[in-house]
């Protein structure tokens, strides 16, 4: 019995499934099908085979009219999963990016009460109403550039009264039409707020109230928590405590590790069964076969070695070790300030030294592992929201090729134009 659909997009010329093994015509690690068709009910993928397929498979005739899309031709990829994001904030640091290539030095900028306090200073004196319009307009422009899962973490508060606003604010765009899917998470744990700074017995109340008042207070609220787990950061035993809290309390885990240095927080991510480890530059072999054999996803993030002038991240180490890999743009306003996730598949594939197919794949399935939600996004195939971008040419494979520009078209959510 043919299946029933509401929504069709026809004419694709290659329909990049991400799921070679469940897609009729699906060829390849990306599952391309040429000369491609797919259809939706509900908002989710019901079918997506070749075009030639289609009306043996699916009711074509009950679909209206309004709910028939000629893709022109066009290639279409799955929306891109950005599992690592800063985007509710106030304030910019542009300033401070000039005169980070000018020389000053890092631990200078700090000194001058620039860096994330600055952003803590301006977020903290924002309104919940100017954070959700900025959010919002990020958001948007998320969506330009074919993003249609964007998890968002706090960390520019620091106390429980803004860090909650973070919260309500990310919760109020989650449940706005036309915007990407919101994926919270905590991260109260990202630096040591200013008003406790100064002497061991501050920085110790502050890990006490994250773990006394904030993490019980947004159980619930956000999916993750997250610790900033560096040297100026928070420690190993500090970062430990915390998410064993947030564990306790139900919350999944995240870690940003080994970006700086090696922090040892790599090696924690795996011990605690982290979702995700972040960054990795600094890893260890040792800790990376520790990640693989726990089944943490590595996210890579390679916008800050862009912003930072630094070395990336090491793509080909993770492979080798049996990583799951994750790309993600970090967008945040001090280290990556792109909400474009072709730009870090650009560069994963001109600077990391991964394939183009390896880092389409990051930037989508393997988004969706680093956020727990791979039976709900990252490909496209049945039961699966119909989240996609329609490029603005016949071929993926202009992803990497042609850089700098927007090759998004269109972006879709739960089967439905957004943005």
């Amino acid at each position: 019995m043919p299946l029933a659909a509401d929504r069709l997009l026809l004419n694709i010329s290659r329909l990049v499934t991400l799921a070679p093994g469940s897609v009729m015509g699906a060829a390849g690690p990306l599952g391309v099908v040429e000369r491609g068709a797919l259809a939706a009910r509900g908002g989710r993928v019901v079918w997506a085979g070749p075009e030639a397929a289609l009306a043996d498979a699916v009711d074509v005739a009950s679909v209206p009219a309004d709910g028939r899309v000629d893709a022109g031709g066009r290639a279409v990829i799955p929306g891109f999963v950005d599992a690592h994001t800063h985007f509710v904030f106030a304030g910019d640091r542009a300033e401070e990016f000039h005169l980070r290539h000018a020389g000053v030095s890092y631990e200078e900028l700090a000194r001058q009460g620039r860096g994330i306090l600055s952003t803590v200073r301006a977020t903290r004196a924002a309104s919940a109403a100017e954070l959700r319009g900025l959010g919002e307009a990020r958001l948007r422009s998320f969506l330009a550039h074919g993003t249609t899962t964007v998890e968002g973490k706090t960390g520019y508060g620091l106390d429980l009264e803004s860090e909650a606003r973070l919260l309500d604010v990310m919760e109020s765009l989650a449940t706005t039409p036309g915007l990407p899917r919101v994926v919270p998470t905590f991260l109260g744990a990202h630096t040591i707020p200013p008003e406790r700074r100064g002497s061991p017995e501050g920085r110790a109340a502050y890990v006490d109230e994250v773990c006394e008042r904030m993490l019980p207070a947004f159980a619930g609220r956000a999916r993750f928590c997250d610790v900033f787990c560096e040297a100026g950061a928070f420690t190993v035993e500090e970062s430990r405590r915390i998410l064993t809290r947030a564990r306790e309390l139900g919350y999944l885990l995240k870690l940003h590790a080994s970006q700086l240095g090696p922090s040892g927080g790599t090696a924690l991510a795996a011990e605690l069964g982290a979702t995700s480890a972040d960054h990795l530059d600094y890893a260890s072999d040792a800790e990376l076969d520790a990640l693989a054999a726990a089944g943490v996803t590595g996210a890579l993030l390679p916008g800050c070695s862009f912003t930072l002038s630094i070395p990336y991240p090491p793509a080909r180490r993770l492979y080798d070790h049996g990583l799951r890999v994750a790309l993600a743009t970090d967008f945040n306003p001090g280290t990556s300030y792109s909400e474009n996730m072709q730009m870090m598949i650009a560069l994963a594939v001109s600077a990391m030294g991964m394939t183009l197919a390896e880092a389409l794949a990051a930037a989508t399935l393997g988004g969706a592992h680093a956020l727990g939600l791979v039976d709900e996004v990252g490909s496209l195939e049945p039961g699966k929201s119909c989240d996609l971008a329609i490029l603005n040419g016949p071929d993926e494979r202009a992803l990497a090729y042609h850089f700098g520009v927007n090759l998004v078209a269109q972006t879709w959510v739960a089967g439905q134009r957004a943005g």
